[in-house]
């Protein structure tokens, strides 16, 4: 008398099926967890010249542009994180909005232009956690004399962000283009301020 396991149809395509659908969801939980490269800020080139000396760094006027569509809201933003991040150096005696003051005359412009952006939205982190992706904003920058208008430096600044499943939305990638951008100022301040 043999005993045995009868196997219902359907038995074996209903394990496998079950295998398919764990091994998926663990590939999802890994590259959620995996995706977790840091954010990062580079600036071009590594280390802008200046072609000028600046004559007096008291007052900077911060003016972001774009020609790029529906960027508005990261426009403002980028803005705002450059004028608060010169602001609290605390090594400016004014830092001021190109929009709500006027031109002193003296002291230097710091000009951004958003070029290229990618966008991660809080619901594209939220449903596919790092498999959204980084953002990625490219600045280019012209800083100048406000009384002579010449160039002091140009650069490029790309800010990315992380691609975690918790974070690395686009104002993260907003924010590290804009440190770099207050970090090649202060530098600027600094090297003026050994020459005088």
């Amino acid at each position: 008398m043999a005993v045995g396991f009868e196997l219902r149809p359907g038995h074996d395509k209903m394990r496998t099926m079950k295998r398919t659908i764990l091994f998926v969801a663990s590939l999802f939980v890994l590259a959620n967890l995996a995706g977790c490269a840091s954010s990062s800020a580079t600036v071009s080139p590594a280390q802008p010249v200046m072609t000028s000396e600046p004559a007096s760094l008291d007052f900077i006027l911060v003016s972001t542009t774009s020609d790029l569509g529906n960027v508005e809201g990261e426009r403002r933003s980028f803005n705002d994180q450059v004028l608060s991040g010169l602001r609290e150096t605390g090594l400016f005696a004014s830092v001021e909005d190109e929009n709500t003051t006027n031109n002193p005359g003296t002291g230097i412009k710091v000009e951004s232009k958003i070029t290229g952006i990618t966008k991660v939205t809080h619901g594209a982190r939220l449903w596919y956690g790092g498999l959204a992706g980084r953002a990625r904003v490219v600045v280019q920058v012209n800083i100048s004399d406000l009384g002579t208008g010449k160039q002091i430096e140009a650069f490029e600044v790309e800010g990315n962000s992380g691609n975690s499943a918790r974070s690395g939305l686009t104002d993260e990638a907003i924010q590290r283009a804009a440190e770099q951008v207050v970090s090649e100022v202060v530098q600027i301040n600094s090297r003026t301020a050994r020459l005088f």
